[in-house]
């Protein structure tokens, strides 16, 4: 079950890149302080990033990239639960939503906000928020769930060839230098 979580995480970390990326720090606080953290930002900041995050509407763009989503789970369930019928696993993935997209909103809305408030200038926000909120800008909105869907691809390839390479390449460089590193 750690490798399905894993995997989520690493979807929805990825996910999170596709249009923003933050450091960690707001993500380190637990979200009942995303409230007090707010108020260190100025306010009229603060009201232009809630703006951008109901244009930009993260949960929405998620809840588009789901049947991908859902897909993946499903190969990872049957993969680590080859016991799971087929109601089990609806059972399991209607939960795992119910609780991302329902339960968490607010903690994705929250955390948004404070992750372009502490990577984005007020100027850089409203700018951003009127871009997404030209034509040209609902259009490119309107294709983030296809890239968020398509995640899961990403995740692959690096399991499969970035990762094995990048490990291969610094045990050779390690190995040049007279030290042994086993991987």
């Amino acid at each position: 079950m750690s490798y399905l979580r894993n995997g989520m995480l690493g979807i929805l970390a990825l996910c999170g890149l596709v249009w923003i990326p933050a450091p960690a720090a707001a993500l380190d606080a637990a979200p009942d302080q995303f409230e007090r953290m707010l108020q260190a930002y100025d306010p009229e900041t603060v009201a232009a990033a809630r703006a951008y995050a109901r244009v930009f509407d993260m949960k929405g763009m998620m809840e588009k990239s789901v049947p991908a989503m859902r897909q993946a789970l499903i190969t990872q369930l049957k993969a680590k639960n080859p016991t799971l019928n087929e109601q089990q696993m609806g059972a399991f993935l209607d939960a795992f939503f119910r609780g991302v997209f329902v339960d968490g909103a607010p903690v994705l809305e929250q955390a948004t906000v404070l992750l372009m408030l502490e990577v984005l200038s007020k100027d850089e926000i409203i700018a951003l928020n009127q871009f997404y909120s030209s034509p040209v800008g609902r259009e490119i909105l309107s294709k983030m769930p296809v890239i968020m869907g398509r995640m899961p691809e990403i995740i692959a390839l690096m399991q499969k060839y970035v990762i094995p390479g990048a490990l291969e390449a610094a045990q050779a460089t390690m190995k040049k230098g007279g030290v042994d590193v086993r991987i």
